[in-house]
């Protein structure tokens, strides 16, 4: 047991230790939280947007040949509306740099809805922003005739809706009801993209190093190979939880902050569902899903002669991984069909396809039952095969591992 403690703690630590595990975790939520920030603090109406635009373009002409565009917009913006036959010589003086851009909409603008800018310079910023000036005007222009501003901005954005949805006569949350358990996939990928590989190189350049050797002179190759999924396990159970407390912290603030912050698809923060028995097969599938994948890169690793063998094989656990996505929409709306019975069982695809079905709620507690014991059993048979595959190739350095030998008795 102090043999396994020893293994358990020195690759625990030898992960956690590493400047890289933690910027990566770090980063993810950062760009997900700038990504945030960015859509929220973007939202301005479009007279906002010629305001703004227009104080930093005092120099922009504009020229009305189709008739469409309002006087009272173009002087609104703190620009002045030029007369139709005055367009040649307002490009001349773009062209002279007495003007910095002129816009001229032409008198068959409503037929091939295109308008022309002229721009001295090649500034590309300066283009987009004087882009916008002229697509904000013409759209105010266009929608002025309804009537308010309240009416104009509900014509440019569009609405927001609210879904109500039923399910055997009772009211339910829609869509806030996947969002917890939704959570689940979501960081299902995160720890197979970071915790899955650790056993795989780190079998594998023990193996392809010689280290392995003296490492095996100290323990037995079940404990070693034991203590090292216990300890990617631990290193797993860190990045749950640092992500659960970053989780937990946001759907806090969003929470206190009420209906400041516009969520798309009708998400109210203030109305996601916890429903224990889904967040429990969600927590269960991807544990033990993660432990079948942890299992196979390990047989992959012990069987390759080299770190570089093993990527190349560790390919068909990663594609098992992500192929569930190519058939998301049976998977949401037909879970009966054979092809998602096949996905929700193979163990290869197995953990990804009941967590969306999970998600949605498509899935009965038999079924669900069933498709976490054929995941244990999946799981076991991995570390299984790993132990196996480690005792028989840990110290075969120049070939790949012969799998009649591995199941051979």
């Amino acid at each position: 047991m102090s043999k396994l403690k020893t293994v358990i703690r020195h690759e625990y630590l030898t992960i956690v230790k590493q400047p890289s595990f933690w910027l990566t975790m770090i980063l993810i939520p950062v760009l997900i939280g700038l990504i945030i920030a960015l859509n929220y603090f973007s939202s301005t109406s479009a007279s906002e947007r010629i305001e703004e635009l227009a104080k930093d373009l005092k120099k922009v002409a504009i020229v009305d040949q189709s008739g469409l565009v309002n006087r009272e917009v173009v002087t609104a913006s703190g620009l002045t509306l030029s007369a139709a036959d005055q367009a040649e010589a307002l490009q001349q003086s773009v062209r002279n740099g007495e003007q910095d851009a002129l816009i001229v909409y032409p008198a068959d603008l409503a037929k091939e809805r295109d308008y022309k800018i002229y721009l001295n310079g090649n500034d590309i910023t300066k283009f987009s922003s004087v882009s916008s000036l002229g697509n904000s005007i013409l759209q105010t222009s266009l929608f002025l005739p309804l009537g308010s501003a309240e009416i104009i901005a509900l014509a440019q954005e569009g609405p927001s809706t609210t879904l109500i949805t039923y399910e055997n006569g009772v009211q339910t949350a829609g869509i806030n009801e996947y969002i917890a358990p939704g959570l689940f996939v979501v960081l299902f990928y995160m720890i197979f993209a970071f915790s899955v590989g650790y056993m795989l190189t780190s079998v594998s350049e023990e193996k392809e190093n010689r280290s392995m050797e003296m490492v095996l002179t100290y323990v037995e190759p079940k404990t070693l190979i034991l203590g090292k999924l216990l300890a990617v396990s631990l290193v797993t159970l860190t990045q749950i939880v640092f992500f659960g407390l970053l989780t937990g912290a946001g759907y806090l603030i969003m929470r206190e902050m009420g209906g400041s912050i516009s969520l798309p698809m009708g998400i109210d923060i203030t109305q996601i569902v916890f429903n224990p028995v889904t967040l429990f097969f969600a927590a269960a599938y991807l544990v033990v899903g993660f432990l079948m994948y942890a299992g196979f890169m390990t047989a992959t690793a012990a069987a390759a002669p080299s770190t570089k063998e093993a990527n190349g094989f560790s390919s068909v656990f990663f594609i098992g991984a992500f192929v569930p996505f190519y058939f998301i929409s049976m998977i949401v709306t037909d879970p009966t069909n054979p092809v998602i019975q096949f996905l929700s069982y193979f163990p290869l695809t197995s953990p990804v396809t009941s967590l969306i079905r999970n998600t949605v709620g498509n899935i009965g507690s038999i079924e669900a039952w069933l498709i976490l014991a054929a995941m244990s059993v999946g799981m076991v048979l991995s570390i299984w095969i790993a132990v196996k595959a480690f005792k028989l190739g840990a110290l075969e350095y120049s070939q790949t591992l012969n799998l009649a030998k591995l199941f051979r008795r």
